[in-house]
């Protein structure tokens, strides 16, 4: 790959899915926590977690599998272990390979609140960020762009929040914020002057005040 260190696919893979999930399902009433962990409640022990959507009151588990087989009973049995270990209500496991048959047969007593979702990379890569931004808002992170080969490497993608505020000034201003789950770098949209920038570089004093406090 085109990078200093090369990512494992398993990794890209991750990020793909993370990216799916944050857009379709963070809001302000509902947080996706990305490589995040949780005590068991009956191991005590710390349980690291691909995805965790967390909403009022309700934990969906999400955990993602990037093999070049399908993914079988045993893999499927730690999964519903640690999904019962965290007392999630759902668990998705999802898989670039699909899954055995009796993986599949395996999780029928959970009935809707367990399910297994077959995702190739493919079509997680088409449907994760555009590769092209026809706004100002784009789904890749500028810092960490270079070098990579488009259409297979996974670039560093942005997560962003919207709708977020902050007083400056006495008055209420509203911006997003991006995450990128490859380097951490953060972006700021800026609604006062319509500019994006990272972090580090401020475009007016409303930014460098969002930057300075998230």
């Amino acid at each position: 790959m085109g990078q200093s260190k090369e990512v494992p696919e398993w990794r890209q893979y991750e990020w793909l899915i993370s990216k799916i999930y944050h857009d379709k399902y963070s809001s302000i009433e509902t947080t996706v926590l990305k490589n995040t962990r949780l005590i068991g409640e009956y191991s005590e022990r710390s349980r690291e977690i691909d995805i965790l959507v967390k909403a009022e009151n309700e934990l969906t588990l999400v955990e993602c599998k990037h093999y070049s087989r399908p993914v079988d009973l045993k893999e499927v049995e730690s999964f519903l272990s640690m999904y019962s270990d965290v007392k999630a209500q759902y668990g998705v496991m999802v898989s670039s390979s699909g899954f055995t048959k009796s993986a599949t047969k395996r999780i029928r007593e959970f009935g809707h609140r367990v399910t297994l979702e077959h995702l190739d990379w493919e079509s997680a890569f088409i449907n994760s960020f555009e590769e092209i931004s026809y706004g100002r808002i784009s789904d890749i992170c500028s810092s960490c762009f270079s070098g990579r080969r488009s259409g297979r490497e996974v670039p560093g993608l942005l997560c962003w929040e919207h709708g977020l505020a902050i007083k400056y000034v006495g008055k209420l201003y509203l911006f997003s914020l991006g995450t990128c789950l490859k380097c951490g770098t953060k972006a700021v949209y800026c609604d006062s002057c319509g500019l994006l920038n990272s972090s580090s570089e401020n475009c007016c004093e409303l930014s460098k005040a969002i930057s300075q406090n998230f």
